[in-house]
């Protein structure tokens, strides 16, 4: 049976009270909190960090390595990537080093992308060997007109999930789909927000029945009924409506709908059903049905059975500890810079084609120099060993994204969007230095031996094309 493997989480460290919006734009206060991607986040990033933290998470489980070049699919799902034009899963490919003959596609401009993903995936190694994953990444990063409801209600985040045959923490049992040519949610080639339809008419019209055909089809295709499912995990826009659809399927609200986590980081478009099933599994017990259920042009279902390696999931590193991890973003008017409303930067940055190509294994795959002579690691790449003046004499040497901070300093007078601009000297686990910004960090905070990890992070956008490298930020779920 094909099932899920390993999962990864990445949830933005800012957190944005509703409140703060609806004082700044006049609008109604929906309660709450929701994530927001620092100005340094997109959608790409953050579906790098966390497919990184699923590889992990595999180690953690199943106590055997993982790395891209295992890898038979790769499937970027999201309505937000940084690319219209060019596929944003080949960086995140390069990133993971998976092989280039492996089936690498992005699944774009549907929230139910990730579930689609799935469906995808699952056919893909039914033909491949019994060895072979497919890894799936959701994340979005959608933007939002300032004073809608839309800007209260969407959130930030990714996740990962690595399917694979045999051992796995839950197995997929049946999918249904449905597809509608419904406009909910869109957003044409040249508009900077997401737009909605009236809100009670693509309730009513679009999104409850929809919701219902899909999941009803899908009971009756696996001959089970609503009281035979542990959880029903639900892509929704906003809690209120996920009640509402429970109980029209005959689902126990109080019991058996599973947290939206609406109110804590908000609705992360094709991540959000996953989030929510990643913290339904912390709980989940061997034998138990989840049905999962997302929206968007249709609605699409799958049934979920927990296996008898659920255990496992207490060794990964799960949803809580990102959820416990934020900074508050207590200025609107920041987050309107981060959203770059306001204006990003205001200096002109500048890329180079052939340098991003030619320095694609140091810069995306994080590989430095090992000096054959004496063995001491360089990052970046060098020709000379600074220790024993060799030259030329170099072995590639991949480095490792954890490790803590061996100096540091705080410059307010470069131009950042999260002032100041955070510089580190960092002792890397398994040898070698990283020089670099740190971000996601209260700077008060810095010091001489945090523990942090490095996070895939957009430098900067020169003649408009995206620039990205790594940064550091204090570790999550680490002493």
């Amino acid at each position: 049976m094909v099932g899920i493997a390993a999962f990864g989480v990445h949830v933005p460290t800012y957190r944005l009270a509703r409140e703060v919006i609806a004082q700044a734009t006049g609008g109604r206060v929906t309660g709450g909190e929701r994530a927001v991607a620092n100005y340094d986040e997109d959608a790409l990033t953050m579906g790098v960090d966390a497919s990184l933290e699923c590889m992990d998470n595999y180690m953690r489980a199943w106590g055997t390595s993982l790395d891209g070049s295992t890898l038979g699919g790769l499937l970027f799902c999201s309505t937000s990537s940084p690319y219209r034009e060019k596929q944003a899963v080949s960086i995140l490919s390069s990133v993971l080093e998976v092989d280039p003959s492996a089936l690498i596609v992005d699944l774009n401009g549907s929230l139910r992308g990730g579930l689609t993903g799935i469906k995808v995936g699952s056919n893909l190694l039914k033909q491949s060997s019994v060895e072979s994953k497919t890894l799936i990444i959701a994340a979005d990063r959608r933007s939002s007109a300032p004073g809608s409801l839309e800007e209260q209600a969407f959130g930030d985040g990714a996740v990962a999930l690595l399917l694979g045959q045999g051992d796995v923490l839950v197995t997929v049992e049946e999918h249904f789909a449905i597809n509608a040519n419904f406009p909910h949610f869109w957003r044409r080639e040249n508009d900077a927000y997401v737009q909605a339809g009236d809100t009670r008419f693509v309730e009513n019209m679009g999104y409850l029945p929809l919701m219902t055909e899909a999941i009803d089809s899908l009971l009756k295709k696996a001959n089970i009924a609503s009281s035979d499912v542990a959880k029903l995990i639900l892509h929704t826009p906003n809690a209120r409506l996920a009640r509402r659809l429970a109980r029209r399927l005959g689902f126990n609200p109080e019991t058996q709908l599973a947290d939206t986590l609406f109110d804590k980081i908000g609705d992360t478009g094709t991540a959000q059903v996953f989030l929510s099933l990643i913290g339904v599994l912390a709980e989940a017990r061997p034998g138990e049905n989840l049905v999962v259920a997302g929206y968007g042009d249709g609605a699409e279902a799958i049934l979920l059975r927990i296996s008898e390696n659920i255990h496992r999931v207490e060794e990964c590193r799960g949803l809580g500890v990102h959820l416990g991890q934020k900074l508050p973003l207590e200025n609107y008017a920041k987050y309107l810079h981060f959203r770059d409303v306001t204006g990003e930067s205001s200096y002109d940055a500048f890329s180079s084609l052939p340098l991003l190509w030619r320095e694609e294994n140091q810069n995306l795959r994080m590989y430095g120099a090992q000096c054959q002579k004496c063995g001491m690691i360089h990052f970046p790449w060098r020709r000379i060993c600074h220790k024993c003046g060799v030259k030329d004499q170099m072995d590639a040497f991949k480095l490792k994204r954890q490790g803590e901070i061996y100096t540091y300093t705080n410059d307010y007078l470069y131009v950042n969007p999260d002032p100041p601009q955070s510089l580190a000297v960092i002792d890397l686990e398994g040898g070698g230095r990283f020089f670099g910004q740190v971000t996601d960090v209260n700077p008060q905070e810095l010091h001489i031996g945090l523990k942090v990890e490095l996070s895939f992070r957009k430098i900067h956008d020169g003649q408009g094309l995206p620039n990205y490298f790594w940064k550091a930020r204090p570790a999550i779920g680490r002493e």
